[in-house]
């Protein structure tokens, strides 16, 4: 039963940065994906930035050090990097 509860948990984890990201954008979730970055949200600056980093720190229960902030730039890199802190 633990791996089918990890492979849900896995699973869930692009949704729910979609769901952050939307919030943080005010976009439909369902619009996030591989394309969306620092290029592509014209809102999403500095000040963002740290609004993106503390929003999923807090739906995922976590911190995120420096480096890893700093690379919280596009959804598929921050669905790699909560991957590696989930898995």
């Amino acid at each position: 039963m633990t791996d089918a509860h990890e492979t849900m948990v896995a699973g869930s984890i692009p949704e729910r940065v979609q769901r952050v990201l939307g919030m943080v954008f005010n976009l439909d979730p369902a619009s996030i994906g591989p394309d969306t970055s620092t290029d592509t949200v014209e809102d999403w600056d500095s000040l963002q930035q740290l609004t993106v980093v503390l929003s999923l720190e807090a739906e995922f229960d976590m911190h995120f050090d420096d480096e890893e902030s700093a690379s919280l730039v596009s959804y598929p890199l921050i669905v790699e990097i909560l991957k590696e802190h989930v898995g």
